[in-house]
């Protein structure tokens, strides 16, 4: 299979049309019992609302297919910071109920534009065949049932167990009259199911006969899934309240997400595209009202109500209601699986990383006790590189937001601004960008609230700091040093600690020899570099690509022995320099054994002097 060819699933029996060429081709079923290799449980969804029009079902088998094709093909490996390696084409050939109206161009334009942002993939494309249909699930599946009552005092909310949803569902409740249906998508993992039955069972214990669950079943079976990125549960999500809402007839449905989240600034260069969340950003809310407008024939709106609201806000208001014993109960992670024994938050995945900060800027840390967290990353290790990186990147992008002034935040954000700003209703482009600038600088001075409440309350003056926990990061400012010194800082301390067990019995014979050896280390750490530093990519000398990046680092290493003079290397390091294209950083290892340079500190001063380079003398 090349690099660019579709991967192509067959969905409900659909037939391929011509040849597959290099493309893999797929087969996903759920209703064949002997084929069935997905969990769809649309039945038990349709019995709850009685009846559903056959394009609602259509989409909701749709979105289940999409999501199951998300999980089931990777992207590319977690080092590689090309577009391309994490992007995927996608050809879905489908049969549906509605073919008329799926095939319709602007249906389809509509689908494969939201699938596009919201995904980060390359190209979604579709082929609906008809033919398809399920049987009635009762009596009752017919169009004149509806649900229970009257449905003009109903509010549709998705529900995922978290935090901002269980603040929504609470909102809703305390301020309105209304009865409230929770939206879930269920994967059939027990953690998370029980986290939202303990939530569901605790809010119709405040608010009898107010509060009405649906969930919506969709898993792989009997395949592991191969890709934790989830990016499509948002349009599967959306799908299942839009299809609730017109089961009660309402034309909107709620979306409680902090506005931080939801716009999901990229923390450094190579979080684009599918690297980054846009699970409910304004440009996805936007495209999928679009998509859901043409299925209802009339305009669909999704609130998101806390679009300008911060993560600690959000924990501010649960607390401010009286309602922070629910808040150990909410799940935020979305690497649950990674937990161990009843922790039910993996603690070091950014979705932890955030809520922590959160809860210590808000004054709630005693109410999301660590407990719940399977790693601490305050005082202990933070033991996985791309763990480091997640909290470094969070403290220097809080540290920008919360410095910038308006106009600099524009300047700096201007190409992820002008994703979102035709796509915030009723608001002008100033308007947005003052709006934005405000959410994120007052995210910022939060972080930073929370971090000198986790130094008053745990950093001891008694004991040790735990080397590479949060509160040693902040001791050093390691969030303050750029991408490519922290690469420098990494490498220097491998080659440092290994050079004299290395060279203790048989020193490296000339520079070439030295050179070899030193690459041999730095690839045995070659995982462990790329998974905390992604993104800077470095290389050796032997090959200078003439596209080098400003990201770039490159490595020389220099061998002073026997007779050679000191001023040997400085000659060799000043025509390195100018061989290198302008921008990027070299890192000098020189070995010097025997000491012949007469003053570390000169040399060094003399060399970094002239820029874009960082000396490490070895012995």
């Amino acid at each position: 299979m090349t690099k660019d060819a579709p991967h192509i699933v067959l969905c409900n029996g659909g037939e391929l049309a011509g040849s597959a060429g290099s493309a893999r081709v797929r087969q996903l079923h759920y209703l064949d019992e002997a084929k069935r290799n997905v969990n769809i449980l649309l039945p038990d969804f349709v019995k709850g609302v009685y009846h559903l029009p056959d394009r609602i079902l259509d989409l909701l088998e749709i979105a289940a297919f999409i999501y199951c094709c998300d999980r089931l093909i990777p992207r590319g490996s977690r080092d590689a910071v090309e577009y391309h390696a994490w992007a995927r084409t996608f050809k879905l050939v489908i049969r549906v109920r509605d073919d008329a109206f799926w095939n319709r161009p602007e249906v389809k334009e509509a689908l494969e534009d939201a699938l596009r942002f919201v995904t980060g993939d390359r190209e979604f494309a579709f082929d609906f065949q008809g033919g398809h249909s399920t049987p009635r699930t009762s009596l009752f599946d017919r169009e004149e049932f509806s649900p229970a009552g009257e449905t003009n005092d109903v509010s549709i909310m998705l529900f995922s167990g978290g935090l901002d949803s269980l603040a929504g569902a609470l909102e809703r409740l305390g301020t309105t009259e209304e009865r409230v249906c929770l939206v879930s998508h269920q994967s059939l993992q027990p953690r998370t199911i029980r986290t939202q039955q303990r939530l569901v069972d605790s809010l119709r214990s405040m608010y009898p006969e107010r509060v009405f669950h649906y969930r919506f079943r969709c898993s792989l079976r009997g395949i592991r899934a191969a890709e934790e990125t989830q990016r499509s549960r948002s349009f599967l999500y959306a799908s299942v309240a839009f299809a609730l809402a017109c089961a009660y007839e309402q034309r909107r449905f709620y979306v409680y997400e902090n506005g931080v989240t939801s716009i999901n600034f990229a923390r450094r260069g190579d979080l684009a595209n599918a690297r980054a969340s846009r699970t409910t950003h304004p440009q996805t809310m936007g495209l999928l009202e679009r998509l859901f407008g043409l299925l209802a024939d009339q305009p669909v709106r999704i609130d998101v109500p806390y679009l300008w609201k911060t993560k600690a806000e959000v924990f501010e208001s649960i607390k401010r209601d009286g309602h922070a014993g629910l808040i150990s109960s909410a799940v935020s992670c979305n690497r649950t699986f990674q937990a161990r024994s009843q922790a039910t938050h993996c603690g070091h995945c950014f979705q932890c990383v955030d809520r922590r900060l959160a809860a210590y800027a808000s004054g709630c840390e005693e109410f999301d006790g660590s407990g719940i967290y399977a790693a601490d990353f305050i005082s202990e290790t933070i033991g996985c590189g791309e763990a480091r990186t997640t909290v470094v990147d969070y403290l220097r992008q809080a540290g920008h937001f919360a410095k910038w002034n308006v106009d600099y935040f524009y300047e700096r954000m201007l190409g992820e601004l002008s994703e979102l700003v035709e796509w915030v209703p009723c608001c002008s482009e100033d308007e947005v960008t003052e709006s934005v600038w405000e959410l994120c600088r007052r995210h910022g001075v939060q972080v930073f609230r929370a971090i000198g409440r986790m130094r008053d309350l745990h950093d001891d003056l008694h004991q040790r700091i735990e080397e590479g926990s949060l509160l040693a990061m902040v001791s050093e400012r390691e969030y303050l040093k750029e991408p490519i010194e922290r690469l420098v800082s990494s490498i220097s301390q491998i080659v440092e600690n290994a050079i004299p067990a290395m060279f203790r019995e048989n020193p490296p014979r000339d520079e070439r020899d030295l050179n070899r050896k030193i690459e041999a280390l730095l690839d045995s750490h070659l995982i462990e570099l790329r998974s905390e530093h992604p993104a800077v990519s470095f290389a050796g000398a032997r090959a200078v690509p003439d596209h080098s990046s400003p990201r770039d680092l490159f490595l020389e290493t220099k061998y002073i022995r026997g007779s050679t003079s000191p001023s040997v290397a400085t000659e060799g390091i000043a025509a390195d320099l100018t061989k290198y294209p302008e921008g990027v950083h070299i890192l000098f290892m020189v070995y010097d054994p025997t000491h012949r340079i007469a003053s570390d500190r000169e040399f060094v001063r003399d060399i970094e002097g002239k820029g874009r380079s960082t000396v490490l003398i070895l012995r």
